[in-house]
């Protein structure tokens, strides 16, 4: 390629993983100092942009500052996470203070205009003798303009929320000395309004979608204009909300990721070896050509790759590869172990270091298509069909506060949920590495969609800059494809991109990373992930009857084969999370007016419904009331405790009803949603504070690797094999409880269990006819293996009859007798500080949703997150189990545990002390 006679100057910017630089000389004998990376996280101010600022006086180091009208910033963070945690707007999580919070779409833009400035001490020896500095901005948004020392560093603004920044700042960097960094961020304009003028949002309401759907005109997440389960985040994520470091490199750079693949051997269907190939497209910044040549170390090999000459100011490719004999395996959650080796890829010229690229390798096949039983979309790894239990995923934070810490607490939440996929959607962030890199560690597969929805519909022009949108999707690529967890590529959110842009992105795909599928939206019906009727053809997003997921009624979308939706991308419901939580979110008073409306009365107050709450009955005639069917709550610890139990029947029953027709009608669906990303109400198996809700253990329990249930459809007991390989358990014991909450001896039954093949489930008996008609009663599922061992245990509750329950058919639970537990807990000494917990039920009745917390034994408040094997369970009489729960060092307090349940009885108000070993 040839290049232009003029060089550009330094400070020229480099937008995503592209390198403009100065020609420069080198010393004599070729040597520069070690490549470092520093981030920039310190001493940051912040203030409000004003008429008359001028960027190249702020950044001058020797100009006077007073910092008078500036406050300590939060970055990485947007103005408004700096703004809230200065305390200068009130927290928009709480209560309604989201209203007194102006917005960008109605005051304009100028209010979130902000200023970032801070100082950086270079050592003198560093970028000398070659070396060259670069400014890395991982993400802003969405105009920016840099100043250093004096200087405006960029020629042009600096667009895009999802576009990686690389400013080469060699020249201008004073070393040995102070220097002054000023960066000006300007909202998206427009930055749309929540209001769309057609069915006005309500400011205490829901139904925002994107209001006047002008927030789509720009490369942004959408959702921050407010949707039906987020308010409006009032900056738009103004900010520098994604890292900023400082690197130095030799004059031999990467000019984007190195792209790393594997290609696995096989043999009677076992990976006998694997090849992990390194491609990188490098440039010399320096004024004289220089030798270039690829280190790659992976675990413990080190291979070389051929050493090329590139010219003066030229880009070159460099490959190299290793070659892995009997690899260990990245799989998802489920069907093993996600393995990673340990990468470095070093740049060399002249046998020193120029970069370094560092990233962990998983060794394995991803690959899927629409499979021709049930038309839905089928996903393998290393050429095993994987059933997908996922969940949808929009933002850890809907301010966006992230760190590492915290997306590992996440992940590991949905991996100990037995989810075994996330579906970014469309309408919000590129997910961050930090997120992949949990996700690797986990075995969580992860769907990635670009920036579209159908609701910002691109009919209207969006988005308006599609060569930007397009560069954005290239360097997203770039920066994700080395993460083994990724395994599609979706262009928007029910809804393709607009015109040829979805071609253009799929080319890019294919040119950026060619190992992955790219799907146009999240509901093609030609991707197996809708139907013929439209682009809406996921949901429901409502309670329904649990029985309903087992005869496939829960939706009205089939497919040419007559079953119902094979592979659903969202299938949403109630979220309510515990008391605790609500009290934290909400005025006192506001928590205890909870909600106690029908169809009619609708809605709630205030806090609640601003909080987006949904109620658990659907419409006036599709699902009853299923809270009220407990009776009616008196306090609000009743309200919430009945809530979660729904709750754990309800999501135990989408994903078991999965279960039962697995492969025969579905290959797996996604719930809308898995995580919360603020102090919503509705459609979360977890809470703001990490806090599980009844359905997150629903669906651990559905997913568990062998798994004894009840189809409540037609009373046929199956055990299902959510594993790769035949599994033998031993027998099957089915304990039925009347609405006393006695074992009925009488219809007790022992099974013997064959072998259960790999991915499947077997029916093994039909309890039609021996549970007593029309009436309430619960039947435990105990599966047993060698020597006796529980292997699994599970607890429905229902009425038996057809149709709906009837009014109050699960109130006998509310009036149980007194179930006495005794408890003990051990903590041993490990890196997760983990504790053993062991209940007993020493009554002669069922002991109902048995919660566990842990506490501060000093101020008695939750500790969380705290990772359980179980929770809420149902002992019966003369039961006991052993739990595990496990925090990290780091959360380290002195502790206790709570235990809590509808009908149980401990001494010490359920304050259990935890021993140590």
């Amino acid at each position: 390629m040839s290049v232009a006679a003029a060089v550009p100057a330094a400070g020229v910017p480099v937008t995503g993983t592209s390198t403009v630089a100065l020609a420069v000389g080198m010393s004599p004998d070729g040597s520069w100092p070690e490549p470092e990376h520093l981030p920039v996280t310190e001493g940051w101010l912040a203030k409000k942009f004003a008429a008359g600022d001028d960027g190249e006086h702020l950044s001058d180091p020797d100009h006077s500052f007073s910092g008078v009208g500036w406050i300590r910033a939060r970055v990485p963070g947007t103005v408004l996470a700096t703004l809230t945690e200065r305390g200068l707007v009130p927290d928009p999580y709480f209560g309604l203070n989201n209203l007194q919070i102006p917005d960008a779409g109605e005051v304009g833009i100028g209010e979130y205009t902000y200023w970032f400035r801070t100082r950086l001490h270079v050592p003198k020896k560093h970028g000398s003798r070659g070396g060259r500095f670069f400014l890395e901005l991982r993400g802003t948004n969405y105009r920016v303009d840099v100043y250093l020392n004096g200087s405006k560093i960029n020629r042009d603004p600096l667009v895009s929320m999802f576009l990686r920044h690389r400013l080469d700042i060699t020249t201008a960097v004073h070393r040995g000395r102070e220097n002054v960094l000023a960066v000006l961020v300007t909202p998206p304009d427009p930055p749309g309004n929540p209001q769309s003028g057609a069915g006005l949002f309500e400011p205490a309401g829901s139904s925002c979608q994107g209001g006047d759907h002008l927030i789509g005109r720009r490369t942004v997440d959408q959702v921050s204009g407010g949707w039906d389960f987020w308010q409006p985040v009032r900056d738009r994520n103004t900010g520098i909300w994604d890292k900023v470091s400082l690197e130095l490199t030799g004059p031999l750079v990467f000019d984007s990721d190195p792209k790393i693949t594997t290609d696995i051997t096989w043999q009677s269907g076992s990976a006998t070896q694997a090849t992990v190939s390194v491609t990188a497209s490098v440039r010399n910044t320096a004024a004289t050509p220089l030798p270039a040549q690829l280190k790659v170390r992976l675990g413990r090999r080190t291979v070389r790759g051929h050493v090329l000459t590139v010219d003066a100011a030229q880009t070159a490719t460099l490959t190299a590869s290793v070659v892995v004999d009997d690899p260990q395996l990245w799989w998802p959650h489920g069907y093993g172990t996600p393995h990673l080796y340990p990468a470095t890829v070093e740049l060399i010229s002249e046998r020193r270091l120029s970069q370094s690229y560092q990233t962990d390798v998983g060794i394995r096949e991803v690959s899927s298509a629409v499979d021709p039983v049930t038309l839905g979309r089928k996903f393998t790894v290393n050429r095993t069909p994987i059933f997908i239990r996922g969940g949808a995923w929009v933002a850890a934070d809907a301010l966006l506060r992230l760190s590492a810490q915290n997306y590992d607490d996440q992940i590991r939440l949905h991996q100990q949920a037995n989810l075994n996929l996330i579906r970014i959607w469309g309408g919000s962030i590129t997910e961050r590495p930090e997120f992949y890199q949990a996700c690797d560690k986990y075995g969580v597969l992860v769907w990635q969609e670009f920036w579209i929805t159908g609701d910002c519909d691109p009919d209207e022009g969006n988005p308006a800059d599609q060569q930007l949108f397009l560069d954005s999707a290239r360097d997203a690529v770039r920066m994700l494809r080395n993460h083994p967890s990724l395994c599609l590529w979706v262009g928007g959110n029910e809804g393709p991109p607009p015109g040829d842009l979805d071609s253009r992105l799929a080319a890019i795909i294919q040119a950026e990373d060619g190992t992955r599928p790219y799907v146009s939206y999240s509901t093609d019906p030609n991707a197996g992930l809708g139907t013929d009727e439209g682009p809406y053809t996921d949901g429901p997003y409502g309670i329904l009857y649990p029985r309903q997921f087992f005869d496939g009624t829960w939706t009205t979308h089939h497919v040419a084969t007559g079953g119902p939706l094979p592979f659903t991308p969202e299938t949403g419901s109630v979220g309510t999370p515990v008391a605790e939580t609500i009290r934290a979110i909400m005025t006192k008073a506001d928590a205890e007016d909870f909600p106690q409306i029908t169809q009619e009365t609708w809605p709630p107050n205030k806090a609640w419904y601003f909080h987006l709450w949904i109620p658990f009955f659907n419409g006036t005639n599709t699902t009853k009331d299923q809270l009220l069917l407990y009776g009616q709550p008196a306090t609000l610890e009743e309200f919430c405790e009945q809530a979660q139990a729904a709750q754990f029947q309800q999501y135990k029953a989408m994903f078991e009803g999965r279960n039962a027709a697995m492969w025969r009608w579905y290959t797996g669906g996604v719930i809308w949603r898995s995580a919360p990303g603020w102090t919503g109400l509705r459609g979360q198996l977890y809470d703001w504070y990490l806090e599980p809700t009844g359905g997150y253990w629903g669906v651990r329990k559905a997913g568990e690797p062998l798994h004894p249930q009840l189809d409540l459809s037609n009373l046929n007991v199956a055990v299902v094999n959510n594993t790769r390989a035949t599994s033998s358990p031993t027998h099957l014991v089915i304990t039925v409880v009347g609405p006393d909450g006695h074992i009925d001896h009488s219809k007790t039954q022992r099974l013997d269990i064959g072998p259960i093949p790999a991915a499947s489930q077997q029916v093994v008996t039909s309890l039609t006819g021996k549970l007593t008609p029309n009436a309430f009663q619960l039947v435990k599922l105990q599966l047993h293996g060698h020597n006796g061992a529980l292997i699994s245990d599970n607890t429905d509750w229902l009425y038996n009859a057809p149709g709906p329950q009837p009014d109050l058919a699960y109130a006998p639970l509310r009036h149980l007798a007194p179930a006495h537990i005794s408890a003990h807990a051990r903590r041993k000494h490990d890196e997760d500080s983990t504790i053993e917990i062991t209940l007993r039920n020493r009554s002669e009745v069922i002991a109902f949703q048995v919660r566990i917390q842990l506490i501060d034994a000093r101020t008695g408040k939750r500790v969380t997150p705290v990772y359980l094997t179980d929770n809420y369970l149902n002992l019966l009489p003369g039961e006991s189990t052993t739990i595990q729960a496990h925090f990290p060092h780091s959360r380290r307090t002195q502790t206790q545990l709570l235990i809590t349940g509808w009908n149980t009885l401990l001494k010490d108000s359920g304050c259990v002390p935890i021993h140590w070993d």
